[in-house]
């Protein structure tokens, strides 16, 4: 799941060009938008972003793509069925000798689209002992904070500055984004390519929601569970976190960031399309998806490195880590979606160590 440098210099931000013309420009929200949104909810900015509308309303790209592209919509459909565990989000474990539990799969976003607990996963969470989501430092902003401070190697740059990093011709681009995320250039010139990136790659109005209060989907799971007495544990630290995505490239944090601030306002398109996806339970069509739009834009080699980095070493961890919990506890699991399928996803290896697993809806 890491894509290469393409050589990308300019960018049309139309947003009536046709898929053909606009593609390059989404390679980089790909990019960075998939860790944004399936990774931790890690953005922990104070400032206040400015945003006129809390509407995160973009062009849906499969549709798109199935419009005026049929036969890659058909292939990529194809591609996508090829992945095994991918017909559901929301599964139940179980083993005899061991209490029933579930794996739930989330989108870490504010959008009331996608930040609400649907009635059958509230049930299974009044059914189960505990919670268990990916860390629980990010449900304390000021544990959240202090993990920052103490994590500041990972956090900024250690010599130099952003904007020796970047591309001459996008520091104006980088300045406007960064403002408009509520962060004072002073202070992301200090910040590491991969937190900027990330950050850059989310559409103002859902950085707006989540400083306006709203809260991700897993933080209101963590919330139902704790008024209904239930406990919230988590698999990983904020550290884990931090150190499993700073350990890619800088290379490839900086150009995701310069491809981001090229895209001008198709982060809103992308954002739109991964919720559709989130929605349909199709995040199988993730990456067939961007191969359908952007051909031969993936590299194998360096898509393995991303997957082993920032997916499957993280599942192996995340699944050692919750088996000794399942053991004692009906517990309901909540991760990013994009762990649970494919032949290295929490489902198959659950699957691997004697469990089975099968659709909960």
């Amino acid at each position: 799941m890491h894509w290469e440098t393409f050589g990308v210099r300019s960018m049309p931000n139309q947003r009536t060009l046709v898929l053909s013309e606009n593609i390059l420009a989404i390679i980089g929200l790909f990019k960075m938008a998939l860790l944004a949104l399936f990774f931790a909810s890690f953005w922990t900015a104070n400032a206040q972003a400015q945003s006129d509308s809390a509407s995160c309303k973009g062009r849906n790209l499969l549709e798109v793509l199935e419009t005026e592209q049929p036969e890659k919509y058909q292939d990529m459909l194809k591609a996508g069925a090829k992945t095994i565990n991918a017909e559901s989000i929301f599964w139940r474990i179980e083993r005899e000798g061991y209490p029933t539990s579930y794996l739930y799969g989330t989108m870490h976003m504010a959008d009331p689209e996608i930040a609400t607990i649907p009635e059958d996963a509230e049930s299974a969470i009044l059914n189960s002992e505990n919670l268990i989501i990916e860390t629980t430092d990010g449900l304390d902003p000021q544990a959240a904070a202090k993990a920052m401070a103490q994590l500041s190697h990972l956090v900024f740059i250690q010599d130099g500055q952003l904007t020796d990093l970047v591309d001459d011709d996008l520091e104006d681009e980088l300045s406007q984004a960064v403002a408009l995320r509520g962060i004072p250039m002073e202070m992301a010139n200090r910040m590491q390519p991969w937190l900027i990136a990330t950050t850059v790659s989310l559409p103002v109005c859902e950085i707006a929601q989540k400083q306006s209060g709203a809260k991700v989907l897993d933080h209101i799971l963590a919330e139902f569970a704790q008024a209904s007495g239930k406990a919230v544990k988590g698999l990983e630290t904020t550290a884990e976190q931090f150190e499993a995505i700073s350990s890619l490239p800088q290379e490839f944090h900086i150009a995701s960031l310069e491809e981001t601030l090229r895209s001008g306002n198709l982060a809103l398109d992308m954002i739109e399309t991964m919720k559709v996806l989130y929605k349909l339970e199709q995040i199988n069509l993730v990456f067939p998806l961007m191969k359908a739009v952007m051909p031969g834009a993936v590299d194998e080699s360096s898509t393995a490195a991303f997957n082993e980095a920032l997916i499957e070493k993280r599942n192996q961890t995340m699944v050692a880590r919750a088996l000794p919990i399942m053991q004692d506890e009906a517990s309901f699991i909540a991760v990013g979606a994009l762990h649970l399928p494919g032949e290295q996803g929490i489902v198959e290896l659950l699957r691997k160590e004697g469990f089975i697993l099968t659709p909960a809806r």
